[in-house]
């Protein structure tokens, strides 16, 4: 992982995703609904969605043509006395357009230490894993429609687990931190030994002309049997087609190993700009898988190593924002065993047409009302083996109440 090289960051102006509420008593309510209209899916209608030369799983679904009610969350959090508080939050994700549900993603309570602003914090219960800001970030909060290429591939889009954290909040610029995860969530399994566990660290500097923040994080998985639970494993969604239309059957192939990440981040702003800024955010992530692809009669020992790279500039005017990104995966995969070569076909480990799976685009966010955002934009996407082009058009309504004092 030398690759992954120091480098400076801004803090996004859209902000952490995880907040402490305030020192006060009072009720902290936050509740959004995103919508947008596609022009095209992801994938063919009843196929499934394989980045080439990766295992996917978790919530991963690809995007549909039309349109979708994409999230809606509602968060509350209590502040209980100067140094105890609770956050519980709700949340719907449209997912494959049939599988979309309504899900206890935070239940947790946080206890601070020594101060009523820390500097130390201790949280237990349901939560988002805190390592990596793009990651935690809902809908509501991106510029684009889309998450991440690649928090879809090595976290299945996002990380809700059940764990411990223990963290030192803004220090002198300074927070650093360790998670500890059941494993509930992918790419770990809950029923294995080791479960999951992270330990991370940023920096965050701010003037009159900039704002900025550096990051890296590291983070373990261990699975058992793990299987792509959004076509297969038990509870899967296998396609169906109507009659005079065919869908692929699923091959159900597990994966049983470790997983290993590392990540930097960085987020640039500049403030000097008359009645506007400019930004830069970029995620770099390293994975090695070091385990066994199964089925219920074969397998092959595997060694693969992903790489990823997402950057967003962005201009900011004051209701207006024009945003890019560029995001790309590489990957090395070595299966080993007679089963290999049928066993990385039908994992998706398989990319004999050496395929650089990419997605770059340019959006425009518009909040036209302080709860009301509108959003257009335009993405080029060669994460499968046929590229597409597609148009997306959405809405963000947001909800903050806080306590008055």
């Amino acid at each position: 992982m030398k690759w992954l090289l120091p480098v400076l960051a801004c803090w996004s102006v859209q902000g952490y995703a995880h907040q402490i509420p305030q020192t006060q008593s009072g009720l902290n309510v936050d509740f959004s609904v995103v919508a947008n209209w596609r022009s095209a899916n992801v994938v063919d209608e009843y196929q499934f969605w394989q980045v080439p030369g990766t295992l996917m799983g978790g919530h991963a679904y690809p995007a549909r043509q039309g349109v979708v009610v994409e999230e809606a969350t509602l968060g509350l959090a209590y502040r209980f006395d100067a140094n105890t508080y609770g956050v519980m939050a709700l949340a719907s994700h449209a997912g494959d357009g049939e599988h979309a549900s309504v899900a206890l993603e935070h239940a947790y309570v946080g206890v601070m230490c020594c101060q009523e602003n820390g500097p130390w914090v201790a949280e237990i219960g349901q939560m988002s894993g805190m390592f990596s800001p793009r990651l935690a970030r809902h809908a509501k909060d991106r510029w684009f429609a889309d998450a991440d290429l690649a928090h879809d591939v090595l976290f299945g889009r996002h990380l809700h687990d059940e764990g411990v954290r223990v963290w030192l909040h803004e220090t002198k610029g300074w927070s650093v931190g360790l998670e500890g995860w059941r494993g509930k969530a992918f790419p770990a399994t809950d029923h294995s030994n080791a479960g999951a566990w992270d330990v991370f660290a940023r920096y965050q500097l701010q003037t009159t002309l900039w704002h900025a923040l550096v990051g890296g994080w590291w983070y373990e998985a261990s699975a058992q049997a793990r299987a792509d639970h959004r076509y297969g494993g038990g509870h899967q969604h296998t396609p169906i087609a109507p009659p005079g239309q065919t869908a692929p059957l699923f091959a159900d192939v597990r994966y049983t190993g470790d997983t290993r990440l590392a990540g930097v981040y960085a987020d640039l702003r500049f403030d000097a700009l008359a009645h506007g800024r400019v930004g830069l955010e970029l995620e770099m992530i390293d994975a090695e898988l070091d385990g066994v692809v199964h089925d219920g009669i074969r397998q092959a020992n595997l060694q693969a190593t992903q790489q990823t790279l997402t950057v967003q500039p962005y201009w900011q005017w004051q209701a207006h924002t024009l945003a890019m990104r560029y995001e790309h995966i590489r990957t090395d995969n070595q299966l080993v065993g007679a089963a290999a070569p049928r066993l990385a076909q039908e994992s998706g480990l398989a990319n004999p047409e050496q395929i650089t799976p990419r997605r770059y685009g340019i959006a425009w966010h518009w909040q036209w009302r302080d709860a009301l955002a509108l959003r257009t934009e335009w993405l080029r996407d060669e994460s499968t083996e046929r590229a597409r082009n597609r148009v997306a058009v959405g809405v963000t309504w947001q909800y903050r109440a806080t306590p008055h004092h």
